[in-house]
């Protein structure tokens, strides 16, 4: 399911916006940063604030109008964005970054693409922080809640959802492309899980 811009900034951003705070403090004075996934850009301005440098990259075209719309508007001086699909090859040098971020969209992906992506961020980033869904979800209000939302994902969103899941979630992937994590941290009563990672 391809999330239109629109929708997206104005239900989900607001939501998310405490989470994308958290994950712009892991972001030091100076780095250059690559979000990968990134959607309407809302991680990527909050990123700005810090970063010396933020590029954001997304393969849907609504995103990237929406994006740029409030690119023109902010006017931040480090900010660009490209239309960029993370399941092939990035058009970026290798390390050009010092960090990747990726946030709530690993799940989204097919699991046959999980390799290509990791392998990406490892190949233009020294660094890697990801968030997504905690495995197991928790069994309260914000796991019930997570599981809903991505009920109504669409039919092949929920199903790569599901079979991340099945798969055990972060851990097992990142260990599964030779990553470790050297920070980590579950927050929204246990629903969201993120982690700093090293190759």
């Amino acid at each position: 399911m391809v999330e239109s811009g629109i929708f997206y900034s104005t239900v989900i951003d607001p939501v998310l916006a405490g989470m994308r705070k958290r994950i712009a403090r892991q972001i030091n004075p100076g780095e250059k940063v690559l979000d990968v996934a990134c959607g309407t850009g809302a991680q990527v301005f909050e990123m700005a604030k810090t970063a010396r440098e933020v590029v954001g990259a997304d393969l849907s075209e609504s995103m990237y109008k929406k994006a740029l719309k409030t690119l023109k508007k902010k006017k931040p001086g480090n900010v660009s964005f490209c239309l960029c699909d993370a399941t092939e090859k990035l058009k970026f040098n290798n390390k050009e970054f010092d960090v990747a971020t990726m946030s709530l969209a690993l799940h989204q992906f097919p699991p046959e693409m999980h390799e290509t992506i990791l392998s990406e961020m490892k190949r233009v980033a020294r660094k890697i922080i990801i968030i997504d869904y905690a495995f197991p979800l928790p069994k309260n209000i914000t796991g019930t809640g997570s599981k809903v939302a991505e009920f109504f994902a669409g039919r092949e969103h929920h199903r790569n959802f599901k079979r991340y899941m099945r798969l055990g979630g972060l851990p097992a992937l990142l260990a599964a492309n030779n990553l470790r994590i050297k920070n980590q941290v579950f927050f929204a009563q246990g629903a969201f899980h993120l982690v700093e990672c090293t190759a």
